[in-house]
């Protein structure tokens, strides 16, 4: 969350080592976000000498309250920035300074989803700096305080690029750690974490917490998604700040905290129902045979009543007429297709099956002739008999 001023006494300071001297080369990137309009100079960030008593490099907004400047001793009317600060909104500030001279300062500025301005001007006159304040000019001077927050303060004795500017604006850590002097993420409290303990001290009243600034690799505000069944929410910076479920088929799972899931994920396959076969399968299928084989026998056999016989598998029915019917096709008909039943029986008795009985083979002919099966080696012989094995049967003439 980013620190916010809303009152005078707020004011931060850090003053037990000179920050860089502008005279040399000094770099300060951050995040601003102007709360209430003051309609007058309100100072984000200060360098001053003599206890706060004289001012190195102001960078404040202007009169009007909203406009960023950089303003100094001897340039008092300042480098005037593009970008205006708005109430509630977000701008990223940058200020490189390599010297004196009329071109040696430099103000960047940032609207978001904008483009990177750039003013050059002048800063000189001051003395060389001793302390250095952030919302408001120094830790006695309760005067042209900001009224807003501020994140990501970063400052280094050296002069960075606009391409090394735009990345620290974009990044939640510090991007270049060559000559950084402090690094204030100012997001839960003023500490330095660049290494070097330069610890801003607290004003007389507390900073305020606040939302943290949109960087460019964050999602603002929210941001949902649906695949199938799967929803998220996600905000933050570069996290999940919330939760994300997800149901896909029967799998469920939860996550949250940063790039790690800490919660479970169950699957059920219950839905799933198949059957596999293996290698040595029947080829087809066949819904009769001899022997399973069922008809219907109708006229021009009489027989009264009903009559039913089986025979080598075969089920039939005769229906009749009354007694005393002429005999054309009566118990005839009944004769002929038993008679075709037990022909076909004995055909099929004759015969040598095509595939093993047992699991379903197609059978091979063997060195002798023989119908065996390759699975299993068991062989044979008409009306689907076992005769023996393949290693039994060889030899045989």
């Amino acid at each position: 969350m980013s620190q916010r001023s809303d009152q005078a006494s707020d004011r931060v300071s850090y003053t037990a080592s000179a920050p860089p001297a502008p005279a040399t080369a000094f770099t300060v990137t951050f995040w601003a976000r102007l709360r209430v309009d003051r309609d007058d100079f309100s100072t984000m960030l200060r360098l001053h000498s003599s206890s706060g008593g004289s001012t190195a490099v102001n960078i404040a907004t202007g009169s009007s309250g909203t406009t960023p400047v950089v303003v100094s001793p001897g340039n008092t009317g300042g480098i005037i920035g593009t970008d205006a600060l708005a109430v509630d909104t977000w701008r990223m500030l940058a200020v490189t300074i390599a010297g004196t001279g009329a071109t040696d300062a430099k103000i960047y500025t940032k609207a978001i989803g904008g483009s990177t301005n750039v003013v050059t001007g002048q800063v000189s006159g001051g003395a060389t700096p001793d302390g250095l304040t952030v919302f408001g000019r120094s830790s006695g001077d309760s005067t042209e305080w900001f009224n807003g927050g501020l994140a990501y303060v970063r400052v280094w004795s050296a002069v960075l690029s606009q391409a090394e500017i735009e990345a620290e604006w974009a990044s939640a850590t510090i991007v270049r750690t060559s000559g950084v002097w402090a690094n204030w993420p100012m997001l839960t409290n003023i500490s330095d974490i660049s290494g070097n303990g330069r610890n801003l001290t607290a004003g007389s009243t507390a900073l305020s917490t606040e939302d943290d600034p949109p960087l460019s690799g964050s999602v603002t505000g929210t941001a949902a998604g649906a695949f199938g069944a799967l929803s998220g929410t996600a905000s933050g910076v570069r996290k999940v700040t919330g939760a994300a479920a997800a149901l896909l088929g029967g799998l469920a799972g939860a996550a949250s905290g940063t790039p790690k899931v800490t919660g479970t994920a169950a699957f059920s396959g219950g839905s799933l129902a198949g059957s596999a076969s293996g290698l040595r399968t029947v080829i087809g299928s066949a819904t009769g045979s001899l022997g399973g084989l069922s008809g219907t026998a109708t006229s021009p056999s009489h027989v009264t009543g009903t009559a039913a016989g089986h025979f080598g598998g075969l089920v039939g029915t005769a229906r009749g007429r009354a007694p005393g019917a002429a005999e054309s096709g009566s118990w005839w008909g009944l004769v002929d297709i038993l008679r075709e039943a037990a022909d076909l029986y004995r055909e099929e008795q004759q015969q040598i099956p095509v595939a093993c009985q047992d699991c379903g083979e197609p059978l091979r002919t063997g060195p002798n002739g023989e119908s065996y099966c390759s699975f299993d080696g068991s062989v044979w012989g008409p009306g689907g008999r076992l005769i023996g094995t393949i290693s039994t049967t060889r030899g045989r003439r």
